[in-house]
Order: C-alpha cells, then structure tokens, then sequence
C-alpha cells in the first residue's frame, strides 16, 4: 500500500525479486487465479494497483533528496518509499 492512497503494488516476493507479476507467473511463482483474486479484492476496496515493473523506472520529477546507489529516485521512491 503507498502512502498515497489508493496506489498499491502487488509482488509475488518481496519488492525486485521479479521484475513484475509476468515474470513471476511465468517462473510458477505465481498462481494466476491468485493473482485475480487479489487485484478483485483490492479493485472493491477502492485501490489502484500500479505494476511493479513501471515503479522501477527513473522518477523525473522534482525532489531535493539525494539517492545511494545510481542516485536517481524511482517512481517505486515516490509513491512506497521515504520522500
């Protein structure tokens, strides 16, 4: 769940472990009726699920804070992490 709401992001692991629910479905780590049945729950309860693949990428907004690592912030950054 994103400290915005209603994003949330659904992950067969923890966040990274797969680059997406695709990828974790397609390595049978993932159950596809599960997965339905989540994105139903979430969908009724008013959330939005963003695809955790879109989240890694480079955010290009505006932001002050510095980043380890490539430095760059990501939209995963933004929208479930610390600023």
């Amino acid at each position: 769940m994103s400290k915005f709401a209603p994003l949330t992001m659904v992950a067969a692991d923890n966040p990274g472990a797969f680059l997406g629910t695709d990828q974790a479905r397609a390595e049978g780590e993932l159950d596809a009726s599960d997965l339905e049945k989540v994105e139903e729950v979430l969908a009724a309860s008013g959330y939005v699920a963003v695809p955790e693949e879109l989240l890694m990428t480079p955010y290009d907004g505006a932001t002050l804070l510095r980043f380890h690592g490539s430095g760059e912030p990501s939209w995963w950054d933004r929208f479930f992490g610390i600023f």
